[in-house]
């Protein structure tokens, strides 16, 4: 384990390529909700990722946004489930050591792709924050072998870093989804989970600084936030998301990203959009 980020506590660390990494980095998940495989990407493989933002900016990416509010110098960008049809984002999510450093941590006998994530804040894009909410209040999933690997492309310092709340994925509550324009109004698929609870600043919130090639790795119940990007530089980093053996597909109100129609209430969350990565051998398994 490596690092320590004051005034935070850190988000517990590991060299993705060290031995026995697997087991004290899925201990750490399970414990704080949250954690940080270093050194996860050699530059080739990030590259490749920098192919297929420009690619998505130029078009190839069907479902993007691009910010400015006002006031901000900058804008940011996102784009959600491209990788279909962004060959770059295709390559690295099934190609890359992705699928085998994730799948470890999840604790499954199959690993299957959800979708994908784009997220990059320019510089000065001050107002571009991420409210407090945890991922799974957004998806019509049932289950909580949910995970997000989000890999820094950028040096990301403390003060645009995650933050995570230790420890909120445990009790696998669903809380009601925020709307990340204006937290205090209804999210467009309102749905009666609890209201998110206030963060208390006792709380112990985790974050840590990261170098490109760095991943984060989170259970989609686990309450997070990010500020915006007051840097004088980009802040960018590209997700996938992934379900395990226990995820079925319930059919409440969500965004097309999440939604197969071919899929019917009690399904396992598998198929052409959804497809199986990795399953253990029948055999050895």
């Amino acid at each position: 384990m490596e690092g320590s980020d004051a005034p935070y506590g850190s988000v517990q660390s590991f060299d993705a390529g060290s031995a026995g990494a697997d087991g004290g980095a899925r201990q750490a998940l399970g414990d704080d909700g949250v954690v940080c495989l270093r050194r996860a990407f050699e530059a080739p493989w990030l590259s490749i990722v920098e192919d297929g933002i420009a690619a998505a900016l130029a078009g190839a990416s069907v479902d993007l946004d691009v910010v400015k509010r006002e006031g901000d110098k900058g804008q940011f960008s996102f784009s959600s489930g491209a990788w279909q049809t962004v060959e770059p984002f295709r390559r690295f999510i099934l190609d890359s050591p992705l699928a085998d450093l994730v799948w470890p941590l999840l604790d499954s006998s199959t690993l299957a792709l959800f979708y994908d994530f784009l997220l990059i804040k320019e510089a000065h894009s001050d107002s571009a924050l991420t409210p407090w909410h945890q991922d799974h209040s957004y998806y019509p999933l049932d289950g909580t072998k949910v995970i997000n690997s989000w890999v820094a492309l950028d040096h990301i310092p403390l003060e645009s870093a995650l933050r995570f709340l230790s420890g909120s994925h445990s009790s696998s509550t669903l809380y009601r989804a925020v709307d990340f324009d204006d937290p205090s109004a209804p999210y467009r698929h309102a749905r009666p989970e609890l209201s998110l609870p206030s963060i208390n600043p006792d709380a112990c919130i985790l974050a840590t600084t990261l170098e490109p090639g760095d991943m984060l790795v989170w259970w989609s119940h686990t309450l997070h936030c990010a500020p915006g990007n007051r840097l004088d530089r980009r802040r960018a980093a590209f997700s996938v998301n992934w379900l395990g053996d226990d995820v079925t597909y319930n059919g409440q109100p969500a965004l097309n990203t999440y939604i197969d129609p071919l899929l019917s209430p009690g399904d396992r969350v598998v198929g052409d959009k959804f497809p199986l990565v990795r399953q253990l051998d029948a055999v050895n398994g």
